[in-house]
């Protein structure tokens, strides 16, 4: 990929990026993403040492909820990407071979209305973040332009978190409100959405129920969710709307 194509997508990117109007630079970044490569959506999944996700992004409910099911289920193409650090492109999830692949996830992923899935790997050498997925709500392969831009943009976010990593690391994390804490409630609520079977409006009702009920801040019940240290039953109810 020559310098020259790297700032060309680089200036589209920003182009489409100035008015996002969200929290961080890799956020807005995945966000243009979309309009950039022609998807319906897209995710950023940045993962630990370990191999459990530190920290989630998605640009619309698709997103969300493909995220949650990668990380109920651990399996999918994101989940195959983070652990390989090799990126998985599949253009039709409803194919056999996927089924057969990916049972859970490709029965799952099909209510969501996603049909392909696209997941390039944020790593440079032995340096492995995460991913970032595209994804569309119809069958087809992204043509050999798109893939190249697509790892043009790939490379851009990883860049965008290392510079955002290494802030929080020297100044310490933002005060309230910031993105970690935000993603954390939206994680957990696309988690309770896939393990409730109930939408993503209910989902964020029973975690604010819960934070109410047991008088504890959302954030904090949202990371239990995610950390799978609380279970939420379908029976949960407590009116709270």
């Amino acid at each position: 990929m020559s310098g020259e194509r790297h700032a060309e997508v680089l200036a589209r990117l920003t182009d489409h990026a100035a008015y996002r109007g969200v929290a961080t630079p890799s956020e807005a970044a995945c966000e243009a993403s979309v309009a950039l490569l022609g998807v319906s959506g897209a995710q950023l999944t940045l993962r630990r040492g370990t191999g459990r996700n530190a920290y989630s992004y998605a640009t619309n409910q698709i997103g969300t909820l493909l995220e949650s099911m990668r990380f109920v289920l651990g399996e999918g193409p994101c989940e195959h990407s983070l652990r390989s650090g090799v990126p998985v492109l599949v253009r039709d999830l409803d194919s056999w071979d996927n089924h057969q692949r990916w049972p859970l996830f490709a029965l799952s992923a099909r209510a969501t209305g996603a049909r392909a899935v696209f997941a390039f790997p944020l790593r440079s050498g032995a340096i492995h973040l995460g991913a970032l997925v595209l994804h569309r709500t119809s069958p087809g392969p992204l043509t050999s332009e798109q893939v190249a831009d697509a790892h043009v943009v790939t490379d851009i976010v990883m860049s965008l978190v290392l510079d955002e990593l290494t802030r929080v690391h020297a100044e310490g994390p933002p005060p309230e409100g910031m993105p970690l804490r935000r993603a954390e409630v939206h994680q957990a609520t696309g988690m309770l959405s896939v393990q409730l079977g109930v939408s993503m409006d209910e989902a964020l009702v029973r975690l604010r129920a819960h934070s109410f009920a047991h008088d504890k801040p959302v954030v904090e019940v949202a990371r239990d969710v995610v950390t799978r240290r609380l279970r939420l039953s379908p029976d949960d109810r407590f009116d709270l709307r």
